[in-house]
């Protein structure tokens, strides 16, 4: 079985013409009949019957087009995808991102994409995941990376990425010194935290609630990109202990600047989804971001 035959078998059904569908096919109608004839030697089936002048389909042809027509549109769409990756040449790609993957890994996968495809107008926004779900939702983004699931049902989320939220101090603090440290202990000290509304700080509110006591930072900073920079200076400063995703403070612990604190009995992780509107799942610049977003992600 061929598509061939399969475009000259759905041409016959829908017309239920032999004669007519040679002259919209563009050829004679012994070809159309030979091909139907080595449709049905192929499936051993008869597809058609005749009834006087007129023709119609078996119960074996009627079921033939139900799968012709899904294979055949399958392909057209295939086809079209194929054209689309070749139109990446004069297309655009809007990518999304929250400030914590902005201020990791998000740039420089960016950089990878734009390096393959130099002839894509990219371009990257980052943002609070609540403004970037909306904008997904809007269309003014075609692929973003979000710090929770995506709210909407119109919008498709994977994890992409887990990380662990640990605390920090500078290397001289008195807690940096010790093996291991409870939370509850850890509360006693000055807190530096982010602002109200970001993921971190959401986590540690619930954590610090369970223990039964408001989370009060000594300083708060917005989680907007820098704002991790302020936070780890103020640390290593000695102004307080504070929490930060592991990945955005690896350099400096190597370095000496800083110090993770063991806090056993404190396990959260700060989570980045890959997310896309279903209407844009299948479009060639998404998925060639996709592909490279996946192959990246060994290195963070």
């Amino acid at each position: 079985m061929t598509l061939h035959q399969l475009k000259v078998f759905m041409t016959v059904a829908k017309i239920k013409s032999f004669t007519h569908a040679a002259e919209k096919l563009g050829v004679r109608q012994p070809s159309v009949s030979l091909v139907i004839k080595d449709l049905e030697d192929d499936l051993q089936v008869r597809l058609f019957e005749k009834l006087g002048h007129k023709i119609n389909l078996t119960a074996a042809g009627e079921l033939l087009v139900q799968d012709a027509e899904d294979i055949l549109s399958k392909v057209a769409g295939l086809r079209e995808r194929m054209d689309e990756l070749k139109g990446l040449k004069k297309g655009k790609l809007a990518i999304g991102g929250s400030p914590s993957s902005a201020a990791s890994f998000l740039p420089f996968v960016v950089d990878s994409f734009k390096k393959q495809f130099s002839w894509v107008d990219t371009t990257l926004r980052i943002d609070r995941t609540a403004n970037l779900e909306k904008r997904l939702l809007d269309g003014d983004l075609d692929v973003a990376i979000l710090g929770r699931t995506p709210k909407s049902p119109l919008l498709v989320g994977e994890l992409y990425q887990q990380d662990d939220i640990v605390a920090i101090a500078a290397p001289d603090h008195p807690l940096a010194k010790k093996s291991s440290v409870p939370l509850m202990r850890i509360a006693r000290e000055p807190i530096i935290a982010e602002e109200k509304g970001s993921m971190v700080r959401d986590q540690l509110e619930e954590r610090f609630a369970r223990l039964g006591i408001p989370l009060m930072p000594k300083m708060e900073l917005s989680s907007q990109i820098g704002a991790r920079d302020a936070l780890k200076n103020a640390v290593a400063g000695g102004l307080g202990v504070g929490f930060i995703t592991r990945c955005h403070v690896k350099s400096d612990v190597e370095a000496g600047r800083l110090k993770i604190v063991k806090v056993p009995d404190f396990k959260l992780k700060r989570n980045n989804y890959l997310v896309v509107h279903k209407s844009r799942q299948s479009t060639p610049m998404v998925q060639a971001f996709v592909k490279i977003l996946k192959r990246e992600k060994g290195r963070w």
